[in-house]
């Protein structure tokens, strides 16, 4: 019976910990400033998934170090975005994602990386362009915002 009640409380602890990670950064809610196209990954040369309007709310579920592009869920689809073009709730008012990050100085916003075989797997595997993720491996992701 001690055993077991080791277990459960050894079990707990894990789940309390894992829980605690996962909401260090609640996801954010965004708005988007200007209709912009939704990416594939963190890049301008990878395809496209989508158009998002102006005045879209995003889900933000982080953002790539740097804070340039952003990974996003709108209307059921998930992607990437330029910071650029979104806004966040700061202080009553919304501001660009890229001032909020220089304005306080430690953002509420996770760091996420990005893995094109485990995001396109997840994400795309039923959009044309999947098939050609050997070639979307090379893209420069440093290269544009």
């Amino acid at each position: 019976m001690k055993r077991q009640s080791r277990i459960q409380t050894a079990l707990l602890a894990i789940a309390l910990a894992m829980a605690s990670f996962l909401f260090a950064y609640p996801a954010a809610a965004g708005y988007v400033r200007t209709n912009v196209v939704l990416r594939s990954g963190p890049s301008a040369q990878v395809p496209a998934v989508g158009m998002v309007l102006a005045g879209s709310r995003v889900h933000l579920y982080g953002c790539e170090k740097g804070y340039k592009w952003c990974d996003v869920r709108v209307a059921g689809r998930r992607g990437w975005m330029s910071a650029h073009y979104v806004s966040i709730a700061y202080r009553d008012s919304l501001v660009l994602l890229p001032t909020y990050v220089q304005m306080t100085q430690k953002p509420d916003i996770a760091v996420v990386p990005f893995n094109i075989d485990s995001y396109w797997s997840s994400n795309y595997s039923d959009f044309y362009f999947y098939d050609e993720i050997g070639t979307w491996r090379n893209v420069d992701w440093g290269r544009d915002e």
